[in-house]
């Protein structure tokens, strides 16, 4: 009984240590924001994860912006953050040209990719 229960708990936490590790990496990716002008403007927009530990995250992103739309809140923005499963939930501090944009990620990963929202609008990013 020992051997079975020791094998199910290092089973579990090498399971747990993949999760970790294969959420860490680079990702580039596209938001969708709204304008009153020129209606939905795509913006490309990158993320590193660059720890993944016991449910919290730390990272970077970094926004765009298009010839038409998105100059307000261009920049790079840290991150911190946590995970449970694929649901992965981050914040930034303040930034953008002025230090008043922000980024609030909800993100479920689908194998390589992360997909949710940031605030109001969707955003997808792929590994």
């Amino acid at each position: 009984m020992k051997f079975t229960t020791s094998g199910f708990v290092l089973l579990i936490l090498a399971a747990s240590a993949y999760a970790q590790e294969s959420l860490v990496g680079k990702y580039a990716g596209t938001f969708n924001l709204q304008t009153q002008s020129r209606g939905v403007v795509p913006i490309a927009i990158s993320l590193e994860i660059m720890s993944a530990s016991d449910g919290k995250l730390q990272g970077k992103a970094s926004r765009s912006h298009s010839s038409k739309a998105g100059m307000g809140c261009i920049g790079d923005y840290k991150l911190e953050g946590t995970y449970q499963g694929d649901k992965i939930e981050m914040q930034s501090q303040p930034g953008g040209p002025a230090g008043d944009c922000t980024m609030d990620l909800h993100l479920t990963r689908e194998g390589g990719k992360l997909r949710g929202t940031m605030g109001k609008s969707d955003v997808e990013f792929s590994k």
